[in-house]
């Protein structure tokens, strides 16, 4: 069931036009590219939404939406916000699926795969093979003493939880980590074709393997969630849909978990308080990870176009318009969290963040994210002793956000 409605183009601004936005929007007109960016400029964001938090801004040819009740307003309102657009970067990069589809094609890709994600089948089935997967990738860092933990646990744990659930052979992590590198690289696209016909390749090799595993799994059932939708008699998605499923899942699986855990660690050590409030009392690692996301979010920016005209806040937006949400400049709204720049593990709303979007499109391994992360970090915590940071690099990144890399040190 293939989307058949015409995608969104996205309107032509002309020069006057932009003029006057930039004249009716200054705060929006003095946003660089860099303070989307780089974790350090992020206070250029709070004052936007302070001042507009609905605004225009140059450096991204759309509206930049930053305050938390607006940014969920986008998020829930699919009829007037829409994903199905012609210049999509997720569409262009990982393919027509359950996160680039509106209703009712939405529910059609993702509904065959909502029960196998809930919280209580996830624990049921997943738990211990996280814990084992994360104390074996430990066992042999332990006796080392230093590591980076994004290459030498971070990714090939998301890579290989995300192979445990699906119930795909996902060992060659380097291998999976590149498809989704040049997945990513495409999203942020700046008119050089490359990194889009190096994602194209990707999607191309990358659906070979997921073809063939989805044979495997068919012919053998096991307790994976590929053979469970695969398996069900119920299930009205063909093989290449069930592919390009697949292909978001384990996206959302990979980055966001590597993510969430690298950007956990950071936050812990640089606030020992936290941490030895953690440690202390180990139930609130769980609340911890989701502060360290809604300080930090994974995703931080979520794209979405007019379907026509329509109002946001007090702006009124035409058909076609692009208008992009700051999760992060969301998830640090006073309105909603008390002292948002502060890192507090007990905060008692912190899962209230948007990292995992909301509305139709949020995320829909959130409850697997939720198993893992704690059951990570924690581990991390508790098998090296005297962790601390070699380096303490800002977390980076547009769309998606963490350090490039974590250098680390411990007692051996």
């Amino acid at each position: 069931m293939a989307e058949t409605r015409a995608l969104v183009p996205q309107v032509e601004i002309d020069e006057a036009e932009a003029a006057e936005r930039r004249e009716r929007f200054p705060g929006g007109a003095r946003i660089e590219f860099p303070d989307l960016e780089e974790h350090a400029r992020a206070q250029a964001l709070d004052r936007l939404r302070e001042a507009e938090p609905v605004s225009w801004v140059p450096a991204l040819g759309g509206w930049l939406v930053t305050s938390y009740p607006l940014a969920r307003s986008v998020l829930a309102r699919t009829g007037d916000f829409t994903v199905w657009a012609q210049p999509n970067l997720v569409r262009a990069s990982l393919g027509v699926m359950m996160l680039t589809s509106d209703p009712p094609d939405h529910e059609y890709q993702r509904q065959p795969f909502d029960e196998p994600f809930r919280m209580r089948s996830v624990r049921e089935r997943f738990e211990d093979r996280v814990s084992a997967r994360v104390e074996r990738l430990l066992d042999g860092l332990v006796p080392r003493g230093s590591c980076e933990l994004v290459v030498e646990l971070a990714a090939p744990f998301a890579v290989g939880v995300a192979g445990d659930i699906l119930g795909l052979s996902l060992d060659d992590v380097p291998k999976i980590q590149g498809f989704y590198e040049a997945f990513a690289g495409a999203m942020t696209y700046d008119g050089d074709p490359e990194p889009q016909r190096r994602a194209d390749a990707a999607r191309g090799a990358f659906n070979e393997i997921l073809l063939g595993e989805l044979a495997r799994v068919r012919g053998q059932p096991d307790g994976s969630i590929t053979s469970a939708v695969t398996n069900d008699s119920a299930t009205t998605l063909t093989d290449e849909e069930i592919v390009a499923q697949l292909r978001v899942i384990l996206f959302g699986a990979i980055e966001t978990v590597e993510s969430m855990v690298v950007n956990a660690v950071l936050l812990l050590l640089e606030q020992p308080d936290q941490l030895d409030a953690a440690q202390a009392e180990p139930s609130l690692f769980p609340n911890a990870v989701e502060e360290a996301m809604r300080l930090v979010p994974p995703v931080a920016f979520i794209e979405r176009w007019t379907s026509g005209a329509t109002a946001l806040g007090e702006v009124e937006l035409g058909p076609g318009e692009f208008v992009g949400v700051s999760t992060l400049a969301a998830n640090r709204d006073p309105e909603v969290f008390e002292e948002p720049l502060r890192f507090d593990i007990r905060r008692q709303n912190a899962r209230h963040h948007l990292a995992f979007s909301f509305g139709v499109h949020h995320c829909l391994g959130f409850n697997m994210a939720r198993l893992q992360g704690p059951i990570a970090v924690q581990a991390i915590f508790d098998r090296l002793p005297g962790l601390e940071l070699l380096e303490a690099p800002q977390p980076h990144g547009f769309a998606f956000r963490r350090p490039a890399e974590l250098r680390l040190r411990w007692r051996a």
